[in-house]
């Protein structure tokens, strides 16, 4: 038989194995620290894409040079509070920018903006 400090051990203990268990199927996506690791004119498209993942958006320019582009947006814990959340959260957007010369970064660009920018130069899709 269970005692009720059992019972209340084990139903502490399976509460958090499905919480930790929750969270853990979300990709989670560092761009701000992770973009450090990209040095121009040294890292090679396979370094960006073990560093970075797959890009968000492809493209070529005019002049032939290929563009990476990253997206992830910074929610916060407020911003999912029904009726207020829309109103009153900061959330933020991060866009990375990974242009290639051949096989090699030429220029990588951080950048953090505010919903607004970002409708207004996030993704062309």
């Amino acid at each position: 038989m269970f005692s009720k400090r059992s019972a209340l051990f084990v139903s502490l203990l399976a509460v958090l194995i499905l919480a930790v268990t929750a969270c853990s199927n979300k990709q989670v996506r560092y761009l701000a620290s992770d973009v450090c690791l990209v040095e121009p004119e040294k890292t090679t498209k396979q370094e960006v894409l073990n560093f970075l993942g797959q890009p968000d958006e492809q493209y070529a320019e005019p002049s032939g040079e290929e563009v990476w582009v990253y997206y992830d947006a910074k929610k916060s814990m407020i911003s999912d509070t029904p009726y207020i959340g829309d109103k009153i959260a900061d959330d933020t957007f991060e866009m990375v920018k990974v242009t290639f010369a051949g096989n090699i970064v030429r220029t990588c660009i951080y950048r953090s903006m505010s919903e607004e920018e970002f409708k207004q130069d996030g993704p062309t899709e």
